[in-house]
């Protein structure tokens, strides 16, 4: 049990170095990645990855919610996922950690996701403003103007976002099934939620009848 904790003390604490070098070296990434475009050179290979930086960068967006497909398909100077993957096969106990501890955050992100997508009634939309007429409005460059309405989500959205909700709820019932699954609970109590209180039999006091019943009772218990 000390093993495993200390395990994840030191996992936890690279992962806040990891996430510190990103906040540092961001800038510095970033102008490498624009001078490597701009001189046209092609995505890099696996060998000129920053690993510990780039799997910070991945952690702390997976931290906010986001897919690891998200994050190497959109974000500038990411591995492939199969790349990243076989980082995490290679060095299990430190990218494969830091990225298992970033999932959990994630879920939990993903749990709160739900709430607000469920408590959302309206949002805000752009559209065609409309002049004293009633006719929609110019500018004196002819451009149409256009504001900013609080509307009421209509059936298609409404339709839309219960399906987001399902969905993030399956897949945490799949992923975390002790927190977010359907637990089903027996439980044997005696009079007033106190435990249940076992009496002796007073063998003396049964009919043959009730003899007879309890010896049918005890072996098919055994039998099965």
């Amino acid at each position: 049990m000390a093993s495993s904790t200390t395990t994840r003390a030191r996992a936890e604490k690279a992962a806040e170095k990891a996430a510190a070098a990103l906040a540092s070296n961001t800038v510095a990434l970033k102008n490498h990645l624009a001078h490597r475009a701009i001189a046209g050179l092609p995505r890099p290979e696996e060998r000129l990855f920053d690993r510990e930086l780039v799997s910070a960068h991945i952690c702390t967006e997976i931290r906010a919610g986001r897919s690891l497909n998200d994050i190497c398909k959109n974000d500038v100077g990411m591995p492939t996922i199969q790349t990243y993957k076989s980082w995490i096969q290679a060095d299990p106990d430190g990218v494969g950690t830091n990225y298992a501890l970033a999932r959990q955050h994630g879920y939990s992100h993903m749990a709160d996701d739900i709430l607000v997508l469920a408590d959302k009634t309206h949002e805000w939309v752009t559209v065609h403003a409309l002049n004293v007429n009633g006719e929609p409005a110019y500018d004196s460059d002819g451009n149409p103007i256009l504001k900013q309405e609080l509307m009421t989500l209509n059936s298609d959205v409404v339709a839309h976002k219960r399906l987001q909700v399902d969905t993030r709820k399956w897949l945490l019932s799949k992923v975390l099934p002790k927190i977010y699954g359907d637990k089903i609970v027996q439980e044997h109590i005696g009079a007033n939620g106190g435990p249940i209180a076992l009496a002796a039999v007073d063998m003396k006091n049964l009919t043959d009848e009730e003899l007879e019943s309890m010896n049918l009772m005890l072996t098919k218990a055994g039998a099965g």
